[in-house]
């Protein structure tokens, strides 16, 4: 194949972009991925906190959920 002739795929190999979008895509898909973790992590507390009796302004202020998140579990 000429140089010419090159497709993209391989000028952007070539050039070393290929690697970066990939580790931006990986670091963008873990990042997204602890997020959700972290938020399901404050549902499942404050949900046991709220079958405990806790009050849900104090389960609100600790776990920085919305009192109306709170209440709807």
């Amino acid at each position: 194949m000429s140089d010419v002739a090159m497709s993209l795929d391989q000028v952007l190999e070539e050039v070393g972009l290929t690697a970066r979008w990939e580790a931006r895509g990986e670091a963008r898909g873990e990042a997204r991925g602890e997020a959700r973790g972290e938020a399901r992590g404050r549902l499942e507390v404050a949900k046991s906190l709220k079958d405990l009796g806790i009050p849900i302004p104090k389960i609100a202020q600790g776990t920085g959920l919305s009192e109306d998140q709170i209440s709807k579990l």
